[in-house]
């Protein structure tokens, strides 16, 4: 899914999501609104300037929910939103969030794009982005969400209101980690984290984990499908794999909500259980790929 991945700098900056080449999600942190075109010298838009859904609106647990169609509060797409925080604070031994996380459903895709394009000219076309907005020095960013009602809606929307989950606790989010627990967490709970394409994916190979390159990456275009791939299978190794390996995970997590910049996990995990390729190729041999998940709230996810 589901972004730019969002990196935890305060210039304007795009970072690839989880999934971004293959899922189209995108996110990204800006310091001030991106430059519009359709904007005259006069700092006004033109009546016809696309807007964002506000017919509807819906509170689920910290997210404000948008919409210019209906919204179904008993939908169980939802419910499942708005336990995601509570899974994601659980699961990381985080606290919960200070801030509201607004999500922005437009109608269809044309709209979507139409909107996007008009407010973030440089933005790639993706089907869903999260955007940490600085509304003006010294003030919370604002955590925004945005995509359309399509048949990947499920899926992008756990992928982005993770990002913004994180971003709105931590520090700082390396981009590869950033990538990885959205991969993570935008699985169906049932799945227990496993994406079954990764896993068969890397079990056919080849496939050389190398954690230390992927912690050095800082630019999006080096993320591609093997990166993200990657970055999964080490977020799904540290939760659900040996102990140890989770135990350094929360501990870095810890580090990275009291400064941007700490240490990285190699080392941690090194520490930890000795040989973290071997072991990330024993727990890959191991995992269990679930049955196809059934859709969620009428529609497809």
């Amino acid at each position: 899914m589901p972004h730019l991945v969002c990196p935890p700098c305060r210039a304007f900056a795009a970072v690839a999501l989880g999934l971004a080449a293959a899922v189209g999600c995108e996110s990204l942190r800006s310091d001030a609104p991106a430059p519009n075109p359709a904007i005259s010298a006069r700092g006004t838009a033109p009546a016809t300037a696309p807007k964002k859904p506000a017919a509807n609106w819906l509170r689920v647990g910290p997210f404000m929910i948008y919409s210019d169609s209906p919204l179904d509060e008993s939908d169980p797409l939802f419910k499942e939103l708005e336990r995601l925080p509570d899974q994601i604070q659980a699961e990381l031994n985080l606290p919960p969030g200070p801030h509201l996380i607004h999500v922005y459903l437009f109608a269809d895709q044309d709209r979507y794009e139409a909107y996007m394009k008009d407010r973030y000219p440089t933005l790639p076309v993706r089907r869903a982005f999260f955007i940490a907005e600085q509304r003006r020095a010294g003030t919370a960013d604002e955590l925004q969400v945005f995509t359309w009602l399509g048949e990947h809606l499920r899926t992008d929307l756990r992928h982005e209101l993770t990002h913004a989950v994180l971003n709105g606790v931590l520090k700082s989010v390396p981009l590869w980690l950033d990538e990885g627990l959205a991969g993570y967490f935008e699985q169906p709970p049932a799945n227990d984290g496993v994406n079954p394409a990764h896993v068969d994916a890397l079990r056919r190979g080849p496939f050389q984990p190398d954690l230390g390159r992927l912690e050095k990456i800082k630019d999006l275009r080096q993320m591609e499908k093997p990166e993200y791939r990657e970055s999964w299978a080490w977020v799904h190794f540290c939760l659900r794999g040996d102990p140890k390996a989770k135990a350094a995970l929360l501990a870095y997590l810890g580090a990275l909500r009291e400064k941007p910049e700490a240490a990285g996990l190699l080392p941690r995990l090194t520490e930890a259980v000795g040989d973290p390729d071997k072991a990330l190729a024993d727990h890959l041999s191991r995992a269990t790929v679930p049955a196809p998940v059934i859709p969620v709230g009428g529609r497809k996810h």
